[in-house]
This record gives structure tokens, sequence and C-alpha cells, in this order.
């Protein structure tokens, strides 16, 4: 069984209380970092002024660093039957970069989830007040593969498994990558990485901006509109339907299709009856209804299940596939017995969304 969850990846530092509420996913009012607390994800959408994270973030980055911490507490939130003393059961995770970033952060992830970490965070009770909490978080054994790779492991091995050749594509914020899958792997001749789904939302908020006051909105905030095609200006709800068709079209038309046509070819099409789409602009109506305009007649087209968290399955799975030590990719821990909780986690730092899946024996 694989839990999931999934929270906007946006943060912003604060010097207020909020002793009224705690982020209804990740469960805290604030996470202190280097001295500094900060609003993390839902709470940081409701109740901050501009948050934000930078796009593609590497490991080095304080986006990175405090994101993952609230991944890593979220994770543990699902195992608070098995937390003792603060300290959670060892954790095996692994988690991933884009293909264009991938092999130059690699290393800098694995550094980072090694070390020990001893995270305070901060949580509103009934009574309107803030008490300060802490959790030891031991990452026993990391790995950092490519997020597209992370995506085709759940999509053969998930609840759903689907076999032979397809094309896979995953439709991120920061990127959109793709490559045909085969039942040996992903084709390296065919992998490809641009724009993501960032591209149309910038048009959009272009678009906009030519008729209506923002109110200078994040990139982040702006993504949120874009995704509910409405806002109230004036007390009066306008409809952006028509705006954000235009932008996803020129999106399409200018990045996805000619990108498909360079790295997928005829032969591929030919060997490859079926397209995946994953990752969160796979929810975009007008984008699917695209992809079926030029490659529905000759290839089926399918959305994974709750597309968005497709990376985070993969690497939850690959976590406990594999606990032996690869050059590089990881470091080695066998569990000391058959009563040792080992709880197997997938984190997938997206630039819209952070999603994390969990699989564990005591579940």
């Amino acid at each position: 069984m694989i839990k999931t969850y999934s929270f906007p990846s946006v943060y912003e530092s604060t010097l207020r209380d909020f002793s009224t509420s705690n982020d209804p996913i990740l469960g805290f009012s604030k996470l202190k970092f280097n001295g500094d607390n900060y609003l993390v994800g839902l709470q940081a959408l409701n109740e901050g002024v501009s948050p934000h994270k930078s796009i593609n973030a590497s490991p080095e980055d304080v986006d990175y660093k405090i994101i993952t911490q609230s991944a890593l507490l979220l994770a543990g939130n699902s195992l608070k039957g098995d937390v003792k003393n603060g300290k959670m059961p060892k954790m095996v995770v692994t988690s991933g970069f884009p293909y264009a970033t991938y092999q130059f952060n690699r290393d800098g992830a694995v550094e980072y989830y090694k070390e020990e970490k001893i995270i305070t965070y901060y949580k509103a009770d009934d009574n309107g007040s803030l008490t300060s909490e802490q959790r030891v978080i031991n990452v026993a054994s990391v790995n950092i593969i490519p997020e597209l790779v992370g995506c085709d492991i759940a999509v053969r091995k998930g609840d759903q498994p689907v076999d032979g050749n397809f094309i896979l594509i995953s439709l991120g914020y920061g990127t959109c990558e793709g490559a045909v899958s085969t039942p040996d792997g992903l084709t390296t001749r065919s992998f490809f990485s641009t724009h993501g789904i960032s591209y149309p939302v910038n048009v959009f908020s272009q678009e906009l901006s030519k008729h209506t006051y923002l109110k200078l909105r994040t990139e982040h905030q702006i993504d949120h509109l874009f995704a509910k095609g409405f806002m109230f200006v004036d007390r009066k709800r306008r409809d952006f339907g028509e705006e954000k068709k235009l932008a996803i079209t020129m999106y399409y038309n200018n990045v996805i299709s000619p990108t498909i046509r360079r790295f997928i070819s005829d032969e591929d099409f030919e060997s490859c009856p079926k397209m995946v789409l994953v990752g969160g602009g796979a929810h975009h109506k007008d984008l699917i209804d695209l992809f079926n305009e030029e490659f529905g007649e000759f290839c089926s087209i399918s959305i994974f299940s709750s597309p968005e968290k497709c990376a985070s399955i993969g690497y939850a799975l690959y976590s406990k596939s594999s606990l032996e030590t690869t050059e590089g990719d990881s470091f080695s821990f066998t569990p000391g017995g058959s009563e040792e909780k080992v709880v197997y986690v997938g984190i997938d730092i997206g630039n819209a969304n952070t999603c994390v899946a969990v699989m564990s024996n005591s579940f």
C-alpha cells in the first residue's frame, strides 16, 4: 500500500505567530530554518504575501532545503504510531531531478539527504497558542534518479501497470520531458527535456495584465489562477478560459509539438501504440485535447491516475526494490531484523507542487 500526499512548493519567511491554524496537509504552522520562521505550502499561499520558490532549485538552495524538510516531516506524519521520543523509523528515500539538471544535482542531493536533521516546527493548538516541537530525521539510504525514470517505474509497476512499448511524456511545471519506454527501459536517443507549464502560465499572465490588475501576484499565485481559470474582480467573477486556452495552444504549437517531432521518430510511433501523459500539466483539458488532435488517430492517449503524483510513486517503488549500494547514487542500509521499522519514501520536489509517497511494513 502506498500513501500519497501533495502540497504547493512555496514558502515565505514570517515574523507573525499564526497561532490559529496549521497547514492542513503538512500539519504545522511554521517551520524554523537557520533561525528564521517560514510558512510553507498551503499555509504560505493562504497567509503569505509573496509565496515563492525558485524554478529547478539545486540542493544548495534554501528553497530546496525548506521544501525537502517539509516533505520529510510529512512522510513522518503518516507514521505517528512509530515515532518514539521525536525520532522516526529509518527511512529509505528516493528522489530525483529533471534529466537536464540530474547529473550536476545528484551528488549534492545525496549528501543533503544523508545528513541527520533535527527539524524544529511550530503547531497551533486549540487554545490559540503555538507550541514548538522537534523531530529527528535519519535517512538510512538514499537514491537520486532521473525524474522520468521514476515516472516510468510508476507506470509499469504501479496499481494499473502498462506493458509493451509506449511514449511517456511528463508535463511538469518547470520542464516537459519525454522518451520512448520499452520493457528494457527508456530509450536514450528519444529522451528530451524542454520548457514546462511555466511557459503558458507566463503567456497567460501577460495576456491578463492587458486588462486586469493582478495585484502583484507571484508566479506561483498566477499558476493557481491559471489552474482555476477565473478570479474575482470588484466582487464579480471573471472567467479567463479563453486566455488560458490561447496560452496553452501557443505552448503546444511552439514548444511541445516541435520537440516531439524532433526526438520521437515515425518508427517510434510505429512501435508505440500508446502515449502515457503524467505530471501536473495532464490536468489541463485544453492541453490534452491538443495531444488527442495531433496523435489520437494512430496513438492511444492515456493519463496516469493522479498524474502529479506519478514520479513520487515511482520513487517509493524504487526505494523498496533497491537497498543495495549503487556507486554515486546511494549508500547501503540493511534492516537489523524483522521487527525493525523500515519506511520507503518517494519525494518529488516539483516546481508547482511537492508530492510524497510512503510505503511501510507497518501499514
